[in-house]
């Protein structure tokens, strides 16, 4: 009785896993994001080493202007924007137009105009939002930058937080000037450095070739 009771439970386990394809993809969507917030914090940090100030930020005139970008493909922005074909209020944070906002074309073309090579371009994977926005957002004021990303498999922790939403866990990098300034941001260097995201970080994908296939996909998206 006792081994037929363990080859049951054994059996629930493993269809229980099995079934369960959505959280796995969920996982590794979040380390892709995790992966890309690296990736776009490096060129953005790159791109200052060589101009000095970070992308759009001369076009602040005063302390109240804010220039936001959304890293997003074609297909994710026809939700994220005004105009767009399958517009979502909810999901546009900019629905006020408080922010100035540029395209990530432009950003792109900027960013490759000052580091003077094409850039792999590094996208959300996730098509098409559900609850939550998809997509990345680089934001820079007069005091620098800020980049976040959302993670839903990070929930709320030391160093990531929710949006306005209340629902939907995002991680903050900005540079040093913004430290401070963005709820539980921290400068690209002690993120990667923390305990809980170097904890985030070191789970295995379930299927990495074909989460990055799916990256590489829309590499030159804004082209």
């Amino acid at each position: 009785m006792k081994f037929k009771l363990l080859v049951v439970l054994v059996a629930c386990f493993v269809f229980s896993c099995a079934a369960n394809p959505m959280k796995q993809y969920q996982e590794d969507a979040d380390l892709i994001r995790l992966e890309h917030l690296e990736y776009w914090t490096d060129i953005i940090n790159k791109y200052y080493q060589i101009k000095g100030s970070y992308p759009f930020q001369e076009e602040i005139q005063n302390s109240k202007d804010i220039v936001l970008v959304k890293i997003a493909t074609k297909q994710q922005m026809q939700y994220l924007s005004s105009g767009g074909d399958k517009y979502e209020k909810r999901l546009d944070n900019n629905q006020s137009g408080y922010f100035k906002e540029r395209s990530v074309k432009d950003f792109v073309a900027e960013v490759e105009a000052v580091l003077g090579h094409q850039i792999e371009e590094k996208y959300d994977i996730q098509k098409v939002p559900t609850s939550s926005p998809v997509g990345y957002y680089y934001f820079t004021s007069e005091d620098g930058y800020l980049v976040w990303v959302t993670c839903i498999t990070c929930g709320v922790t030391q160093v990531s937080t929710l949006l306005m939403d209340g629902v939907t866990p995002t991680v903050n990098i900005v540079s040093e000037g913004m430290v401070g300034k963005v709820t539980k941001a921290l400068t690209r260097e002690e993120m990667l450095n923390h305990p809980t995201y170097k904890s985030w970080v070191s789970r295995p994908f379930h299927k990495s070739e074909y989460m990055h296939n799916l990256v590489k996909e829309n590499s030159h998206d804004s082209k």
